[in-house]
């Protein structure tokens, strides 16, 4: 049990008067726009959602535009924003909503954290953001603010009913909205994870970690394994004046979106072989356009690029084996589909060398 909760609820809430974040989704109490906010800072820092959010409420601003948008137009929308599941469990739940709600947002935590994408935090952010429901949250932020508070001494795996808790403790119950704000802006901007600026904080006095003289000690911040590093071949294949694209599978890493064609390898010198094996005799390989590197949050990934050219008619070619759909697409219209960052990486090798020939 925390003590003076009171005094904690009301210090917090006077100093996110005075310094709170002016952003575009605490000027609305529409729980469409609010939850699309939430799905887009998971895992994803402010600075990096807004432009993002402004222009998704530009083109789908009501849960009836999302229900009724083509995937591809969702995909775009979200393209460079990473994590596309998120994008795609959007649309499912507006979906869902529109067919099962009759395109009413749910006031009910049990409906909110059923829809797709949605856990126990997230629904309690939007719930209290936008209906002002006394509904305590626990995003990576706040976990570092109340495990430094109350010094909670545990890993990660075994911290969690115990933050959530203390979290539900500090709620403050007549002003939820304001109060989980204000929390969230505490861990984003003062309870930094590295070198927290404990001298501004409205908690400093009562804060155990604080007192110890080791804050950055109590993050119970889960620690990564290493990273896979996997090694791809990819190809440029040209028919006149178009290039081939490919659309991904439905499921998996980067569902849906559109890239160039290509294999993983065990190792980049099985690249030419792997790509002519695919491909077959048809394929003709016309040089290296170079070597691109990139990196996914639970893997890295090298990937050696060739150019190439398709010998007979487009509508022969047969691979890569899994893919969704094909389109033979001027690059000048790549823009159109949504792709993810590493086929952004491969069109801009591909334009380099063509400059220099």
């Amino acid at each position: 049990m925390i003590a003076d909760q009171a005094r904690l609820r009301s210090d917090l809430l006077a100093w996110y008067a005075r310094t709170g974040r002016d952003l575009p989704w605490r000027t609305t109490r529409d729980p469409y726009a609010i939850w699309v906010s939430e799905i887009m800072l998971q895992q994803t820092q402010v600075r990096t959602v807004l432009p993002y959010y402004k222009r998704w409420l530009a083109v789908l601003p009501t849960l009836k535009d999302l229900a009724a948008a083509d995937e591809q137009v969702v995909l775009k929308l979200w393209e460079g924003l990473g994590y596309y599941t998120r994008a795609r469990n959007l649309h499912r739940a507006a979906r869902y909503l529109w067919t099962a709600h009759a395109g009413v947002f749910p006031h009910n935590f049990e409906q909110v954290v059923a829809l797709p994408g949605v856990g126990r935090s997230t629904a309690g952010a939007i719930l209290s953001s936008a209906f002002n429901l006394p509904c305590a949250i626990l995003d990576a932020n706040v976990r570092r603010v109340v495990s430094r508070l109350a010094a909670v001494d545990l890993p990660a795996e075994r911290a969690g009913s115990a933050l959530w808790q203390l979290s539900e403790q500090l709620l403050d119950p007549a002003y939820p909205r304001d109060f989980n704000q204000a929390l969230m802006d505490l861990g984003a901007t003062v309870c930094l994870p590295r070198r927290p600026l404990c001298p501004v904080c409205p908690w400093q006095e009562a804060c155990l970690a604080h007192q110890s003289g080791q804050p950055e000690r109590f993050s119970t911040r889960p620690r990564r394994p290493p990273r896979p590093h996997r090694y791809l071949v990819s190809v440029i294949i040209r028919s006149a004046d178009t290039i081939l694209l490919v659309r991904r599978p439905e499921r998996g890493l980067l569902a849906g979106l559109w890239e160039f064609p290509g294999l993983e390898v065990d190792s980049e010198d099985q690249g030419l072989d792997a790509l002519q094996t695919a491909f077959g005799p048809a394929l003709q390989i016309t040089g290296t356009l170079g070597r691109i590197q990139h990196e996914y949050s639970h893997l890295r990934v090298s990937a050696q690029v060739f150019n190439s050219s398709w010998q007979t008619a487009p509508e022969t070619l047969s691979g890569p084996p899994g893919i969704r759909e094909k389109a033979w697409v001027s690059p000048d219209a790549w823009s159109d589909y949504p792709m993810p960052q590493i086929a952004h990486k491969i069109a801009r090798l591909y334009r380099e060398c063509q400059q220099l020939t």
